[in-house]
């Protein structure tokens, strides 16, 4: 299957481009989530390994990177499914429910 631009009117080509950069927003962010994922597993599992024997006790100084990290993923998120396709949405939800 051929992904070429529509030779048709400008609102198909708009409706194309755009789509296209939605597309590439939400690869990015699942890009981004299993980095995200990959790099924490590999933490844990040394921070796990490595601990003193016989003594296991959680720091959280140890999980810094999962929680700043999953914190910015989470930002990542709220951008790419609720930016402003989602206030657009509700708008028109709400303008549909006024009628």
């Amino acid at each position: 299957m051929e992904n070429r631009m529509p030779e048709g009117n400008s609102d198909e080509k708009i409706r194309y481009l755009n789509a296209q950069k939605r597309v590439k927003e939400i690869r990015g962010f699942y890009a981004h989530l299993i980095s995200f994922v990959a790099v924490n597993i590999v933490i844990i599992i040394f921070n796990i390994l490595y601990h003193e024997l016989g003594y296991m006790k959680i720091k959280v100084n140890q999980f810094y990177s999962l929680i700043i990290w999953g914190i910015i993923v989470l930002i990542h998120a709220g951008i790419v499914f609720l930016g402003n396709d989602w206030e657009k949405r509700k708008i028109r939800k709400l303008m549909n429910k006024e009628k």
